[in-house]
């Protein structure tokens, strides 16, 4: 019988790697970057899923969406909840991703952060919701009953 996918198997997937060394283009425990990140959550819950290489560290146009819109859901910013994937922007192109996450009745990204080196859950303020500019979610998210 196939799990139901929903918010809270998603976001226990994705703290699963919390504190994993960030990598560019990782996607194993040895290190992650965000769309690694990504790719491990649906690798793990048996997603379809296309992984992409070769890409740089530097946001170049709007292709960071190409993989997004192959696979997610776009959805309205406005409407992001917990197991929903947020794309931000650097200066003017999308560059970044993550996974949201609820801590304590708080809004919370899970994301692979270079600066800080790690895959990390913080609160869902300042930088990232003043960044944020597109939202995805899977579509074979079914709502937690």
């Amino acid at each position: 019988m196939t799990q139901t996918l929903t918010p809270d198997l998603l976001i226990a997937e994705a703290r699963r790697w919390l504190g994993t060394p960030f990598r560019h283009q990782g996607r194993d425990a040895d290190g992650l970057d965000c769309v690694g990140l990504l790719i491990v959550i649906a690798r793990g819950m048996a997603l379809p899923h296309h992984d992409v290489a070769g890409y740089t560290r530097r946001a170049e146009g709007m292709g960071f969406l190409d993989h997004f819109h192959a696979h997610l859901t776009e959805i309205a910013p406005r409407d992001l909840r917990s197991g929903d994937v947020p794309v931000f922007v650097e200066t003017a192109y999308p560059c970044h991703t993550g996974l949201m996450t609820t801590h304590r009745g708080v809004a919370h990204l899970v994301h692979a952060h270079a600066l800080r080196g790690r895959v990390l859950e913080e609160p869902f303020a300042g930088e990232w919701a003043d960044k944020l500019r597109f939202a995805f979610r899977f579509p074979q998210l079914m709502e937690d009953l």
